[in-house]
């Protein structure tokens, strides 16, 4: 819905709500094919068997599972400051429901206290194995009432056409990511899904949801972009910049413990989003040129400068296990390991053939 606001038709207010249905995603279907076999996890430090899962025995499918779905709203205000200016502000809330998940149906559980090796206790749900032997836990694969995903952002945009030579557009976004979602335990550098995805556990076991409630990996808090581009008088040169500063993703610490259920269950020591990456500036730089070839068309010679500031920032982590039962401080904890790409220049030409 769009409206204008008085009688000057420079100023629009503007309106829209939608609901997003997820699809069927294959990668949710495969642990049930009958073709499917067990998959046994084994400890790389040691070689043992850490679990073993079934699909012919230990997975159920809900057949009253219901398709996931996204509710999105959003309201703005788009305003005409000049002949060549507009500037947009813009509120959007996105809200999820029904997300699918798996849950342990058939697990006894009882809440222990177990140790860690720098002086502080953990609560874990142990997997009572003289009531449920591992081998006798269901995994239900089904619609999670405690998963949800909840997004609020505030956009303010201004944008100066191309005019006289020169265009300019910026943005800031200020934004809050939160909920509980299949991806919540996954590491610093990992993405956000909303899916179990190929492989996906999480969930099966109680432990993963401690403190798994919280920022969601993709959020950014803070965002701001600015792009230009000037024509350099009587060269023909263009010179276009674009700078974009983003806060770095949550993490958060995590421990490692030893359960019946599971010798090195990963457990978050801390609400997720109580660590951040560093935050990223990164600015790229094109110079370009064109040369007319008569009817063959037009030669147009590019020099791009990419992370001309050479911004190092980190974009994931060795570990985020903080201590173990054996281990007081685990040395790589936090330990930076892939980083930003850094400062590189490329040249090109691109061809357009025919008449302009």
């Amino acid at each position: 819905m769009t409206n204008k606001v008085g009688s000057s038709g420079r100023t629009i207010l503007r309106a829209s709500y939608g609901r997003f249905y997820q699809g069927v995603l294959t990668a949710e279907l495969d642990p049930f094919h009958p073709g499917a076999t067990a998959a046994i996890t084994t400890s790389m430090a040691t070689g043992q068997i850490v679990r073993v899962d079934d699909p012919r025995v230990n997975l159920r499918l809900d057949s009253a599972t219901r398709p996931p779905f996204t509710d999105e709203y959003s309201v703005g205000v788009d305003r005409e400051l000049g002949r060549s200016v507009t500037m947009a502000i813009a509120y959007v809330r996105k809200q999820s429901h029904d997300t699918i998940g798996w849950s342990d149906i058939a697990g006894q559980y009882r809440e222990e206290t177990r140790p860690l090796a720098d002086g502080r206790g953990i609560l874990v749900s142990a997997l009572d194995t003289s009531v449920t032997p591992p081998s006798a836990r269901r995994f239900l694969l089904t619609n999670q009432d405690q998963y949800s995903a909840t997004y609020n952002g505030l956009v303010v945009a201004v944008d100066k056409r191309r005019v006289n030579g020169w265009q300019a557009f910026g943005s800031y976004t200020w934004s809050r990511a939160y909920g509980l979602q299949p991806s919540s335990g996954t590491t610093a550098a990992g993405e956000q899904t909303n899916t179990i995805g190929p492989g996906g556990i999480f969930g099966r076991d109680p432990n993963d949801l401690t403190n798994a409630r919280g920022r969601l990996p993709n959020d950014r808090p803070q965002v701001l972009r600015a792009m230009a581009a000037l024509d350099v008088p009587r060269t023909g040169v263009v010179v276009a910049a674009n700078l974009q500063y983003f806060s770095g993703k949550p993490w958060a610490a995590a421990t490692v413990v030893a359960l019946p259920q599971n010798r090195e269950q990963r457990i978050l020591l801390e609400r997720r989003g109580s660590r951040r990456l560093s935050s990223q500036t990164l600015l790229d730089v094109r110079i370009s040129r064109p040369i007319r070839t008569g009817r063959l068309g037009r030669l147009e010679m590019l020099v791009d400068v990419l992370n001309l500031l050479n911004e190092t920032a980190e974009e994931g982590i060795v570990t985020d296990a903080l201590t173990t039962t054996t281990i007081p401080r685990v040395p790589t904890f936090g330990l930076a390991n892939v980083f930003v790409d850094p400062r590189r220049a490329m040249v090109g030409v691109r061809i357009n053939l025919g008449r302009d």
